[in-house]
């Protein structure tokens, strides 16, 4: 089964293709159970650790050539997604607050 896993990831940039795509979908399934959980700075905080980590990543993918266009397509939707999501809560949490205040 990994085999042809591993086959069918080959164009897209083989083995870190999958290992990238498994971080970044176990990462977004934490992010969606524990979000009620963290304060908003750390919401704030992983928007921009999420840039920090795929517009490099991306970028390096980029550079090593057209194998691995696949790594910087998962990690752009990745933050993009993470961005979404944190900016969700933290909206959802001011509105929250301006309604207990009035």
């Amino acid at each position: 089964m990994f085999e042809s896993l591993r086959t069918w990831a080959t164009p897209y940039g083989g083995d870190a293709f999958l290992y990238i795509t498994l971080l970044a979908v176990a990462s977004f399934i934490a992010l969606v159970v524990l979000k009620q959980r963290l304060s908003t700075f750390t919401l704030n905080r992983l928007i921009r650790m999420g840039a920090l980590v795929a517009l490099p990543l991306s970028f390096v993918a980029m550079e090593m050539g057209d194998n691995n266009w696949g790594i910087a397509v998962v990690a752009i939707v990745w933050c993009v997604l993470v961005a979404i999501i944190c900016k969700n809560e933290t909206s959802q949490r001011a509105i929250q607050q301006g309604a207990s205040k009035k």
